[in-house]
């Protein structure tokens, strides 16, 4: 594992405050984008503070987000451009935990709103958008802003393997920390770079960005298997083997890539059903990753 920052014997490790500076290819110019628009998209890192965790009911507090132009093929992040950041009044008090966890408290949200018709514009040009964890901000922007669920996301925290590269952590600060900076504050805007920010480093292996791992996935479908009719006794091997209980439709479930389907059902068969295989499978389109059970069209 890489520890950007530590020192030749190892007693010691040297941070530095992340301010958002970026620094873009020598070769990237206004000319050099319009020659080559065929080599890079537009994408946008994304970050919300919510009330709660739960998607349905609790309300977005704050909004962040940094767009940026990237190389369709090497990951290369080629420019830094626009951002927006905005907090909105929930009309109700934050709880303590979440004014402890944000930072953000009653009297700064007083009277703010988000200017939805902005994000929409922002987001509009782009081809991806990113969050360090999409199945947490993509059901809450998919709720506020009918774009989102037509956009196709992708996420940091799942579809780059930060474990298989010796990192003991997944969580975005740990991971910054890591790579030798750290930003003061858990806001929304702050995070949108930070991710940027990560996503540009070089894989210690292949020296690539980070990004180029996560576009891979990115265009890989998804699919969500469900565990139904699963024995209640089985739940303890369902949950090592990362399955998730659905508490709405009372079913545990897991998302996995589509090329991994077979072999579920195969290790499902085996140790939950007996030998007669009775979960259900169900394909998404690349624009419906991350997306809340709730927004997909399936009937168990």
């Amino acid at each position: 594992m890489r520890w950007i920052g530590q020192s030749p014997d190892g007693e010691s490790v040297v941070l530095h405050r992340y301010h958002g500076a970026f620094t873009a290819p020598d070769f990237v110019s206004d000319v050099w984008l319009e020659e080559h628009k065929d080599e890079w998209r537009w994408g946008a890192a994304l970050d919300t503070e919510t009330t709660g965790v739960d998607s349905l009911r609790d309300k977005i507090i704050e909004i962040g987000i940094r767009t940026f132009r990237f190389h369709r093929e090497t990951g290369q992040i080629l420019t830094r451009d626009e951002g927006y950041s905005e907090l909105a009044d929930p009309g109700e008090p934050l709880r303590p935990e979440i004014v402890r966890i944000t930072g953000i408290t009653d009297a700064m949200l007083a009277g703010k709103q988000i200017d939805w018709s902005r994000v929409q514009t922002i987001l509009e040009q782009c081809h991806l958008i990113l969050a360090h964890n999409a199945e947490f901000d993509r059901p809450f922007l998919d709720r506020y802003l009918p774009l989102s669920a037509s956009k196709i996301w992708g996420c940091s925290f799942k579809q780059v393997d930060w474990a298989a590269k010796h990192f003991p952590s997944q969580k975005l600060e740990i991971l910054a920390i890591y790579h030798g900076f750290y930003n003061d504050a858990h806001r929304a805007l702050a995070d949108a770079d930070t991710l940027l920010h990560l996503l540009g480093m070089p894989d210690p292996e292949s020296g690539d960005p980070y990004l180029k791992e996560l576009l891979g996935n990115a265009r890989r479908r998804q699919a969500v298997v469900f565990a139904t009719q699963s024995p209640r006794e089985t739940k303890d091997k369902l949950r090592e083997r990362r399955y998730r209980w659905n508490t709405e439709r009372r079913v545990w479930l897991k998302r996995i890539f589509m090329e991994e389907v077979e072999e579920e059902k195969i290790w499902l068969t085996r140790e939950i059903y007996e030998g007669v295989y009775r979960g259900t499978v169900l394909e998404l389109p690349l624009c419906d990753s991350f997306k809340h059970l709730s927004r997909l069209d399936f009937d168990l």
